[in-house]
């Protein structure tokens, strides 16, 4: 069993500590590696997941196509939900030899399904001790309430991101500050966390005044890992008075967690100087883990994580965008079987050097809710709509969200620098209008801030409908 789990409960405790009696605690125990109090899977995991690194497509093959009968099997004789779902459309899992027959007779599922019948989902040889409760982020405005195995889900998925995050030498223990929405305690822009050996930033309180204070930070402790939500570390740059800064110590800046965006991309490139930026993928679902590799920022799909589809979305001129189905190996109690992620990526035949034999994607486009619909039921994504094009204005606002009200219909929230003017708000306005081939009619609404969400997430994008 995993100690970590065991205590999961007291997490919100403890990181409402001081600091000092968080280090009084923890100092004790700091020469205990951690992997000590993940419990015996995940040495098992760190093995399965190091074994198809750089397996053949062959093997690959042959392990994805044992689990996948294994889980149907389980499933149907197990679980109410799929035994019932499946009866009804008539499927028969002995008729399950092969991944072609898996493409082939079993259905789809989605968030909905699984809200609105979860107890339906709950393998019943598990007993409620068992259980240890998380949710989605409710990118799409409801989360999703989840059940994972205790020492077992939680212990899986920290083994494959300590096996990918390797790609670029990172180790639990090394020095890292998070901007990812953790609980920092009231008016506290900063936090450490002995046990991680990690900088918490506060994600909420970032402002003119203080973002200076938050790279001081950074140089001070010498971190080595910069961990952000992409928005997050945009707005601290934003922010900031300075137009770079160098962390000798730092190393690589890992993101994950959100849409990550080319024009992004370079803002961070240039503001700290580096081209190390490691991309990462991930689920609260625990259907799909991808991320960049040592040769490039294509999304490589671990095949030991999960079994991986790819199906054809319909968004307007791109055939190469595909929705992204999940499958979990890592979750026996509450098994999510040809999941609809709803989330989007773009395909583009990418290969990569690295030789992995893993599923490739060339970027992760984000959630399908991310697509706005024009008048005309027009299905449009984020980058065609504003982060592809280059504006100028992007050069004089700190954040923007925009809101989809209804087809055709946009509300375009800005938080402004000193320097914007009318002529950055009528370039706004037109470049989402019909002057510039846009199926939809805009208003600009200026505010002092705009509301992260409950995880320090900034969201760029809502659809009202």
């Amino acid at each position: 069993m995993s100690i970590e789990d065991q205590l999961y409960f007291l997490l919100k405790y403890y990181k409402k500590l001081p600091d000092s009696l968080r280090n009084g605690l923890i100092y004790p125990i700091r020469i205990i590696p951690r992997s000590f109090f993940q419990g015996k899977n995940y040495k098992k995991f760190v093995t399965l997941a190091h074994k198809f690194e750089f397996a053949s497509r062959k093997s690959i093959e042959i392990f994805q196509t044992q689990k996948i009968i294994e889980l149907v099997n389980f499933a149907y004789n197990n679980i109410k939900f799929y035994k019932d779902f499946w009866n009804l459309h008539d499927i028969n899992v002995k008729d399950i030899q092969n991944l072609n027959d898996f493409h082939k007779n079993i259905p789809l599922i989605d968030k909905g399904i699984v809200q609105e019948k979860l107890e339906l989902f709950i393998a019943p040889e598990y007993n409620k001790t068992q259980y240890l409760y998380a949710n989605t982020g409710g990118s799409t405005g409801t989360p999703l309430k989840l059940l994972y195995l205790k020492g077992y889900t939680r212990t899986a998925e920290r083994a494959f991101w300590d096996v990918i995050f390797r790609r670029v030498n990172y180790k639990q223990g090394i020095r890292v500050a998070r901007l990812r929405g953790d609980f920092i305690g009231k008016n506290r822009i900063y936090s450490f966390d002995p046990y991680r050996n990690t900088l918490m930033l506060n994600t909420f309180l970032i402002n003119e005044k203080n973002a200076g204070e938050y790279l001081r930070l950074m140089n001070k402790f010498k971190i080595e890992y910069l961990h952000a939500y992409p928005a997050a570390l945009y707005n601290l740059i934003q922010n900031s008075k300075q137009n770079s800064i160098k962390i000798k110590s730092l190393k690589y800046i890992l993101l994950n967690s959100e849409n990550i965006l080319d024009w992004q991309i370079s803002l961070f490139e240039s503001f700290f100087d580096t081209k190390n930026i490691f991309y990462g993928y991930g689920l609260g679902e625990m259907v799909a883990i991808a991320a960049s590799c040592e040769h490039s920022r294509y999304y490589h799909f671990h095949p030991a994580y999960s079994y991986v589809e790819f199906h054809s979305s319909k968004i307007k001129d791109n055939s190469n965008i595909n929705d992204i189905i999940g499958t979990s190996f890592l979750n026996p109690l509450m098994p999510l079987i040809r999941y609809r992620t709803g989330d989007l990526c773009e395909l583009n035949d990418a290969e990569c050097s690295c030789n992995r034999n893993h599923k490739i994607a060339s970027r992760i486009i984000g959630r399908s809710q991310d697509v706005a619909i024009g008048k005309n039921n027009e299905r449009i994504t984020l980058t065609a709509l504003i982060f592809g094009r280059h504006a100028e204005y992007f050069n004089h606002i700190k954040k923007m969200q925009i809101i989809n009200t209804e087809p055709g219909k946009l509300i375009v929230i800005i938080v402004p620098k000193i320097s914007f003017n009318t002529t950055y708000a009528n370039e706004i306005i037109n470049s989402l209008s019909a002057k510039e081939g846009m199926p939809f009619e805009a208003e600009l609404d200026i505010v002092q801030e705009i509301e992260l969400t409950e995880r320090g997430k900034h969201k760029f994008f809502k659809r009202l409908f």
